[in-house]
């Protein structure tokens, strides 16, 4: 059996604005099967959350779906293998 590395995306959140919103924003990525690890940094209404997480199990674009679904806005910045420091995926930013 091949094991494939932990990914960490990096998710753009909005509407972060009250102390519990990145409590749930962290909930609500911890409970997806997959994920290994949630970091949240919150700064004026928007967040950036750095999650680990088993590709075979889940995918960045899952993540962010997720956390839209509970009510705070959330894109996909860029994807990275544990392997590699080079993102996978970079959204570009206008």
């Amino acid at each position: 059996m091949v094991l494939s590395p932990p990914y960490t995306a990096t998710l753009e959140v909005q509407n972060v604005t009250c102390v519990t919103c990145a409590p749930i924003v962290k909930k609500t990525l911890s409970r997806i099967s997959g994920v290994s690890q949630v970091a949240i940094v919150e700064r004026g209404g928007l967040a950036t959350a750095t999650v680990t997480f088993d590709d075979e199990k889940a995918t960045a674009e899952a993540l962010a779906q997720a956390v839209t679904n509970a009510g705070f806005p959330a894109t996909v910045k860029d994807v990275k293998s544990a392997r590699s420091s080079a993102p996978l995926y970079t959204a570009l930013v206008r």
